[in-house]
């Protein structure tokens, strides 16, 4: 599994475990805990790339944006 694959996987883990809004901010924050560069542009992308695989949904203004878990997708 390539370490994209794995940021991913244990973000998608952290935001099932307790579902709740998700922003930028707390993406560094886990990435920085396990041991991966809490670079803004990478947690931003994996954000992304989640909610167009249909994982996360994505909310607000570009300069605001949060992602929630989507509710008719199941683990």
């Amino acid at each position: 599994m390539s370490t994209a694959q794995q940021r991913r996987t244990r973000l998608l883990d952290t935001i099932r475990e307790q579902p709740h809004e998700v922003r930028t901010g707390e993406v560094m924050a886990l990435y920085r805990a396990n041991g991966w560069g809490p670079s803004r542009t990478t947690a931003r992308r994996d954000l992304q790339y989640l909610a167009r695989h249909g994982q996360l949904a994505e909310h607000g203004p570009v300069n605001d944006r949060f992602y929630t878990l989507r509710k008719d997708v199941r683990p």
